[in-house]
C-alpha cells in the first residue's frame, strides 16, 4: 500500500445533494441500486407553458423536453442556523444558500463542526456557472424589462396617465420577488464563497471559478495548489448547480444536445444525448501527512490533476481528441503513476455520441490497447442516473470515486448495450453495469480516475488512490450497508404468550420509529434476548416488518404450532433444536460466476480473502481471479467471455476460488460468534476445513506459499500426464445394486463419491463410462457428465497426493477448535501427526464417503449443519441423508437472490432454533451514516416570470382602453397556392390562421368531432398555447383531408399508435393511412391508400446551414445539393423536409437515424426527390410557396 508523497492530498470530508439524494449516503446507495433519478421539471419551472414544444425545431426558442435531474424538494435551506435573513431568500440566488449548507455538512462530515481548527488558514473555492438565475433575472426584470415594457406601453397608448402607468407598474412589479438591499448580494457571483467565509470565519482564499463542466475539478485543483504551496492548511472545494434555468435548457435544445428518448445512456448503443441535472458537492481537503497526523478519516487521496485546453479546435463547443489526451497525459506525468494501475474510470461521458467517442479514444490512447484475456478497467458515468449537473458534474464524479475507494466497490452505470461504434473490444475498458466488489491484491493500492471536460475547450483528468492503511475497518463483519438493506429482527421469550406480546408491541412501535431501522433491531434484540420461544424476521423496512409479523401471529399463538418457516423471511420455534453445530465445506465444482458478490460488497472480511487470492499469482496469469469470478457483462468479446467461463471450470482456478470462498464465509461466520463443535470438508473442501479448524496452523502469508507450491505440483503432474483422464458421471435415483452391477461389469470404473442416497459419482475411461451411462439410464437413473475429467479420489492421483503431503510439514499441525471429520474415513481425524498426515493423504486417493460421514456426525450429536462455501449442494445432500431424522441443514450462500439477505435468513433460522451467535456486528451503526433529514423550507429556484390572471388582464385592458376579447368568429383559412402533382391517389389539405399568435381555440374546436374535443381537453390543453394551436390546426387539416378522401364528412375516429402516428380506428388503420405536420400556424395533413408522410418547412428557419448540413447529410448528398445551384439554406430545407416525410411514411423517427435515408436524385422539373433506404427507394414530391416548402412521400 502506498504511504503517499508530500504532494498527496487527502479528502477528509464530503457532502452533497444530487437528484434523488439529499446526502452522500443516499447518493451512494442510489448508485449501487441503479436508481434513475431523472424526473419531469416542477410545474412552475417553465414559467410560460408555451416554452415547451416536443416538436420544436432548433430555430424556435423553446424546449422539447422537460426532463432532467431536478432537486425539487431536496433544495431545502433553513436560514436560521446560518444567520441569514429569511427576507433575503426569495429574490436571491438559491445556489448561494445551498452552497452554505453543503459547506457546513462537509465540515461536519470531516469532524470539524465543533472541533477547533485554524480558520485563518482555511479557505473555500467553488466551481459555479455564471448563468441566468433567479437573482440576476429578477434584477433585470425590475430594472430593465419592466421599464422597457412601460415605455412600449406609453408609446402604443400615448394617452396613458402617470397614475394609470403607476398602477400598471405596481401590478406587474408585485408579480416578481423583492428587489432591495437584502437581495443585492445575490447578483454578485463571488458572494457564494464570501457568505461561507463570512459565516465560518474562514480567512483563507474564497472565490468561484467557472470552467463550465470542468468547474468542480478546476476548483479542487486551485484548492490543492493552496495546500501544496503552504498558503493554507485546510481547504473546502466543490461545485454548485442547484438550479437549472429554463434558458439554459433552451440553449441545449437549440443545439440538439438533450436526449429525446428521455434517458442519458453514455457509451450505450441507444445514447441520443444528455439531460441537465441539478446538484452540489463540497469536499474538505488537507495535505495527507497532516490528515494522518490529526487522525482524520480519509476517504481517498488525490494523487494528481492534469489540465489542458483544446487550442484551435473545430468549434468552441466541440470536443477535441488532442486536448483531452493531453490533459490525461499530464495527470500521470505529474504524479508519476502508470495509467494501467487505475482500475476504475468515471468518464465525463454525457451521452452525446460524439463526445463519448472522443473521450474513449483519448483514454485508450493513454491507457493503451487491451491486453490479456479480458478488459481490466471499469468505466461508467453517473450522468446516466442524475443527468449532467454542468459545474457540479465533476463533484458528482469525485464523490462517486472517493466513495468507491472507501467502500472498495466498483459502482454500476446505466447501460444496456455498449455502442459498437466505440470499439470497446480494442480498449482496456469494460462498461460496468453491476455493483462489483473491487478486488485488489495486497500491496497494490486501488486507484480511480475521473474526467471533466468543459465547453470552451477546457479538459481535466484527476487520479485518486485509496487511503494508506484501510479505508474501512478490515476486522468488521460488515462495512457500510445500503440504507435500504434488510435488517434482522429477533425476539425471545420464556412463554408463547410473552413472545406474542413482544411481537404485537413491535408492530405498534415500528411505524413510529424515526431513526435507522438497524437501531430498532438492536433495541428489540437487547430487550427480548433470552427464552426458548423465539421469532426472527428479515425485513427491509417498517412496513414489511409489521406486515410479516401481523400475518403470522395467529399461527404462532396456537399451542400446537412448533415451527414456522416462511418464504418471506419469518421463522419461529417453540424450543431449541439442541445438539451440536457443524460446519461442512464444499469442494471443487461448487464455484460459479459472481459467487459471494453481495457478501463481498457488504463485508470487509469476505473482500479481504478475495484480495488475498488476487495476490497469490500477481501478474503471472493472463487473467486475474477477479475477472474470472466477476466477469463484466458489457465489454468482453464473446470469445473472451467463453474463455473466462472455461477458466472457472479449470482445476486450478476452480479449487482456488472455492477454497477462498469457503475461508471467507468461515471468517465471516466466526466474526458473528458462530462456534461449531464439528467440521467436515467434502472432497477438496477438506483443505478449507483443515485450516478453518486450526488443525493446520498457517498465517495468510505462509498460506500463499502453500497454495503456490500445490499449484506447481498440479502443473507438473498435469504436464507429465501421470494421472489418467476420463469421464466423471453423477448418478441419481440409482439403487445400490445397480451401481454394484455396473462396477462389477467394468472393473476400471470407480465409485469416487458417495454423496447421499440419491447421488453417487463414478469415474472411468470414456468408452466404459458411456456404456455405464446407457445401462444406468435404461434402469431409470438420472446421469449427468461433470465438466471435469480428472480421476478424483482414486488411486490414480497418488503422485499428486504424495507431493502434496510433503508441502505440509508436521510442525504446522495444531490443536483443532472443533472435532474435524474426514470423508475418507467417515470418522474424526486422528490426534497424532502421522495419523493426521495419513488421513490428509487418503482424502485424495479414497472415495468421498460423505453419506457415511454425515450419519456418523449425526450419531455423535450434531443436529445443525451449516454449509460454509458457495452454493448449497451439500445442504441438499444432508437433507437427503438425514431424511426423517431431527436436524437443521442450512447453506450460508445461495446462487439465487441477494446473498446478504440470504445470510440474514440463515442467521434468523439459527436464532429461532436456539443456536447461539453474536448479534452485535449486525447492529453496529455506520459511523458516517447521516442523521435523519430535518424538514427545511424549499428554496424557489425558477426564473421570475410575470404572469397575470384574467381579472388583472381585464383591469389592464380597461386602463388602456383595449378591446375586451378576441373575436370568436370562424378563423380565416389560408389556401395552399402550390400544387402537389402526386402519381397516386391522395388527399392533401392545409389550414392556416391569419393571426396565429392570438388564436382562440373555440372556433377550431367547434369544427372538430366530439372525440377530438375530448382528447384535446384531456391531453393537449394543459401543454401550452403553441402546442394547443398546432394540434388543433393539424387535426382540422386531417379532418378536411379525410372528408375529401372519403366523401363522408371526415367523421371517422382518429387514434394514435404507440409511436405517435395518427391512424383510423375501427379496422380502417390497414386501409387508410394518415400523416400530419404543422409549422408557424399552418397545419397540413395527407390521406392515402398506402403509408404516407407529409412535412412542412420554412426556408428562413435554417440559420446555420453549414453546421446543420454536416450533422444531417453525408458528403455525397451535400454534393448533390450543391449541384442544384440554389441557396444553401433553401436546398437544405427541401432535403431535410424530404427526409422527414419519407421517415414518417416508413414509420421510424428521423432524429438519430438521418443516415438511414440517403438522397440519390433531385428532379427540379418534376419536383421529386428519390431517397434510398434499407428496403429500397421512396419518392418524395415537393411544392414551394413563398417561404415554405411542402413535401409528401409515399
Amino acid at each position: 500500500m502506498s504511504m503517499g508523497t508530500p504532494d498527496d492530498i487527502a479528502i477528509i470530508g464530503m457532502a452533497g445533494t444530487f437528484a434523488g439524494a439529499p446526502d452522500i449516503a443516499t447518493y451512494w446507495s442510489n448508485i449501487l441500486g441503479k436508481v434513475e433519478a431523472i424526473r419531469e421539471a416542477p410545474p412552475h419551472w417553465l414559467g410560460d407553458p408555451d416554452i415547451f414544444d416536443p416538436d420544436c425545431t432548433p430555430d424556435a426558442n423553446r424546449i422539447y423536453t422537460k426532463l432532467g435531474g431536478f432537486l425539487g424538494e431536496l433544495a431545502g435551506f433553513d436560514p436560521r442556523p446560518f444567520g441569514q435573513m429569511p427576507v433575503a431568500l426569495s429574490g436571491s440566488e438559491p445556489d448561494q444558500f445551498l452552497a452554505m449548507r453543503a459547506a457546513a455538512e462537509a465540515l461536519a462530515d470531516a469532524g470539524y463542526a465543533d472541533k477547533d481548527y485554524d480558520r485563518k488558514r482555511t479557505g473555500i473555492i467553488l466551481g459555479h456557472g455564471v448563468h441566468p438565475h433567479r437573482a440576476n433575472v429578477n434584477g433585470m426584470q425590475h430594472c430593465l424589462a419592466l421599464g422597457q415594457m412601460m415605455g412600449l406601453l406609453r408609446a402604443v397608448y400615448p394617452g396613458l396617465s402617470d397614475s394609470d402607468a403607476a398602477e400598471i407598474d405596481a401590478m406587474l412589479r408585485k408579480k416578481l420577488p423583492s428587489f432591495n438591499v437584502d437581495t443585492l448580494p445575490g447578483l454578485v457571483p463571488n458572494m457564494m464563497t464570501g457568505r461561507i467565509a463570512n459565516r465560518f470565519d474562514l480567512m483563507g482564499p474564497n472565490f468561484i471559478v467557472d470552467g463550465a463542466c470542468a468547474s468542480s475539478t478546476l476548483a479542487v485543483d486551485a484548492a490543492i495548489t493552496e495546500l501544496r504551496r503552504g498558503r493554507a492548511d485546510m481547504m473546502l472545494a466543490g461545485g454548485i448547480n442547484t438550479s437549472t434555468s429554463v434558458l439554459v435548457q433552451i440553449i441545449f435544445c437549440k443545439i440538439g444536445a438533450l436526449s429525446r428518448s428521455g434517458r442519458v445512456r453514455p457509451f450505450d448503443a441507444a445514447g441520443d444525448g444528455t439531460l441537465l441535472g441539478e446538484g452540489q458537492g463540497v469536499v474538505v481537503l488537507k495535505r495527507l501527512e497532516d490528515a494522518l497526523a490529526a487522525g482524520d478519516r480519509i476517504y481517498a487521496v488525490i494523487k494528481g490533476i492534469g489540465t489542458a485546453s483544446d487550442g484551435r479546435a473545430m468549434g468552441l463547443m466541440a470536443p477535441r481528441f488532442e486536448g483531452e489526451q493531453l490533459a490525461i497525459q499530464r495527470a500521470y506525468q505529474a504524479c508519476g503513476l502508470d495509467p494501467r494501475s487505475v482500475g476504475l474510470v468515471e468518464a465525463h461521458a454525457t451521452g452525446i455520441p460524439l463526445g463519448d467517442d472522443v473521450e474513449i479514444r483519448a483514454l485508450t490512447s493513454v491507457f493503451g490497447a487491451r491486453e490479456g484475456g479480458a478488459p481490466q478497467v471499469a468505466i461508467g458515468s453517473v450522468k446516466s442516473m442524475i443527468g449532467h449537473a454542468i459545474p457540479a458534474a465533476g463533484m458528482a464524479s469525485l464523490i462517486k470515486m472517493a466513495s468507491a475507494l472507501w467502500h472498495k466497490v466498483l459502482p454500476p452505470t446505466l447501460a444496456n448495450e455498449a455502442n459498437p461504434k466505440l470499439g470497446f473490444e480494442r480498449t482496456p475498458f469494460y462498461l460496468n453495469v453491476d455493483a462489483l466488489p473491487w478486488v485488489q491484491r495486497a500491496g497494490a493500492p486501488r486507484r480511480a480516475a475521473l474526467d471533466a471536460m468543459g465547453f470552451g475547450g477546457i479538459n481535466t483528468h484527476m487520479i485518486l488512490e485509496e487511503a494508506p492503511g484501510s479505508s474501512a475497518d478490515p476486522t468488521a463483519a460488515f462495512g457500510l450497508r445500503r440504507p435500504r438493506a434488510p435488517e434482522l429482527f429477533t425476539l425471545a421469550a420464556e412463554t408463547r404468550e410473552g413472545l406474542v406480546a413482544a411481537a404485537k408491541a413491535l408492530i405498534e412501535r415500528a411505524p413510529t420509529h424515526a431513526g435507522p431501522l438497524r437501531a430498532l433491531a438492536a433495541e428489540v434484540a437487547t430487550k427480548h434476548a433470552s427464552g426458548p420461544f423465539r421469532l426472527a424476521v428479515v425485513a427491509e423496512d417498517a412496513a414489511s416488518l409489521t406486515d410479516k409479523l401481523a400475518g403470522s401471529l395467529d399461527k404462532i399463538a396456537k399451542p400446537d404450532t412448533h415451527r414456522v418457516k416462511t418464504r418471506r423471511g419469518l421463522f419461529f420455534a417453540d424450543a431449541p433444536i439442541g445438539g451440536k453445530l457443524a460446519f461442512v465445506f464444499p469442494g471443487e465444482n461448487s464455484q460459479s460466476a459472481n459467487m459471494l458478490r453481495d457478501l463481498a460488497l457488504a463485508s470487509p472480511l469476505v473482500l479481504a480473502w478475495l484480495d488475498w487470492l488476487e495476490g497469490v499469482f500477481p501478474g503471472e496469469r493472463d487473467v486475474p481471479h477477479s475477472s474470472v469470478l466477476y466477469p463484466p457483462r458489457l465489454g468482453p468479446t464473446s470469445a473472451e467471455r467463453e474463455a473466462l467461463e472455461a477458466r472457472l471450470r479449470q482445476v486450478d482456478f476452480g479449487s482456488e476460488t472455492v477454497f477462498v470462498a469457503d475461508m471467507a464465509l468461515f471468517t465471516l461466520l466466526d466474526a458473528l460468534g458462530l462456534a461449531p463443535d464439528a467440521m467436515a470438508g467434502h472432497s477438496t473442501g477438506e483443505n478449507a476445513a483443515l485450516f478453518a479448524s486450526g488443525l493446520v496452523e498457517v498465517t495468510p502469508g505462509s498460506l500463499v506459499g502453500i497454495v503456490r507450491r500445490m499449484n506447481a505440483v498440479f502443473n507438473e503432474v498435469r504436464a507429465a500426464a501421470s494421472v489418467p483422464t476420463g469421464t466423471l458421471l453423477t448418478v441419481g435415483a440409482a439403487s445400490a445394486e445397480a451401481i454394484d452391477a455396473v462396477m462389477a461389469a467394468h472393473p476400471d470404473v470407480h465409485l469416487t463419491m458417495d454423496n447421499c442416497p440419491n447421488q453417487k459419482v463414478l469415474f472411468g475411461p470414456k468408452q466404459a463410462m458411456a456404456d455405464v451411462r446407457e445401462t444406468l439410464s435404461e434402469a431409470g437413473a438420472v446421469c449427468t457428465e461433470l465438466p471435469m475429467s480428472w480421476a478424483y479420489h482414486t488411486r490414480y492421483v497418488a503422485p499428486m497426493a504424495d507431493a502434496f503431503a510433503a508441502i505440509l510439514p508436521r510442525e504446522l499441525i495444531g490443536q483443532p477448535s472443533a472435532t474435524l471429520y474426514s470423508c475418507a474415513t467417515a470418522a474424526p481425524f486422528p490426534t497424532d501427526p502421522a495419523g493426521i498426515h495419513g488421513t490428509m493423504h487418503a482424502q485424495y486417493v479414497s472415495r468421498v464417503r460423505f453419506d457415511e460421514t454425515i450419519r456418523r456426525m449425526h450419531a455423535d450429536g450434531v443436529r445443525t449443519f451449516v454449509e460454509v462455501g458457495p452454493g448449497g449442494v451439500l445442504t441438499g445432500f444432508v437433507g437427503d441423508i438425514l431424511r426423517g431424522e431431527p436436524h437443521l441443514a442450512l447453506a450460508a450462500d445461495s446462487r439465487r437472490g441477494d446473498g446478504f439477505e440470504h445470510l440474514l435468513g440463515v442467521l434468523a433460522q439459527l436464532f429461532a432454533n436456539g443456536v447461539p451467535f453474536d448479534l452485535a456486528p449486525l447492529h453496529a451503526l455506520d459511523t458516517n451514516a447521516p442523521a435523519p433529514a430535518k424538514p427545511m423550507p424549499v428554496l424557489e429556484s425558477a426564473l421570475p416570470f410575470i404572469g397575470i390572471d384574467e381579472a388583472e388582464a381585464a383591469r389592464l385592458r380597461d386602463i388602456v382602453g383595449a378591446a375586451p376579447a378576441a373575436s370568436t368568429d370562424a378563423p380565416e383559412i389560408a389556401a395552399w397556392s402550390g400544387c402537389l402533382a402526386l402519381p397516386f391517389a391522395a388527399s392533401v389539405e392545409m389550414v392556416g390562421i391569419e393571426s396565429p399568435d392570438r388564436l382562440d381555440g373555440a372556433p377550431l374546436l367547434a369544427q372538430l368531432a366530439p372525440s377530438d374535443v375530448d382528447h384535446y381537453e384531456r391531453e393537449i390543453a394543459p401543454q401550452g398555447g403553441f402546442r394547443r394551436r398546432d394540434w388543433l390546426l393539424g387535426r382540422l387539416a386531417t379532418r378536411r383531408a379525410l372528408s375529401r378522401w372519403a366523401g363522408d364528412g371526415g367523421t371517422h375516429e382518429i387514434v394514435y399508435s404507440d409511436d405517435g402516428r395518427p391512424m383510423l380506428a375501427n379496422g380502417f388503420a390497414d386501409r387508410v393511412f394518415l400523416s400530419v405536420t404543422h409549422k408557424d400556424g399552418i397545419g397540413a395533413a395527407a390521406v392515402a391508400d398506402r403509408p404516407i408522410g407529409i412535412d412542412l418547412e420554412r426556408f428562413s428557419a435554417v440559420h446555420d446551414p453549414g453546421l446543420f448540413s454536416h450533422a444531417a447529410f453525408a458528403e455525397d448528398e451535400l454534393a448533390l445539393l450543391d449541384a442544384i445551384g440554389w441557396a444553401q439554406s433553401d436546398s437544405i430545407a427541401i432535403a431535410w423536409s424530404a427526409k422527414e416525410a419519407a421517415a414518417k411514411a416508413l414509420g421510424f423517427p428521423l432524429i438519430g437515424n438521418e443516415a438511414a435515408l440517403v438522397i440519390t436524385d433531385i428532379d427540379l422539373e418534376q419536383e421529386t426527390i428519390a431517397l434510398d433506404h434499407a428496403d429500397g427507394t421512396i419518392s418524395a414530391h415537393f411544392s414551394i410557396d413563398g417561404d415554405y416548402v411542402c413535401v409528401v412521400a409515399a
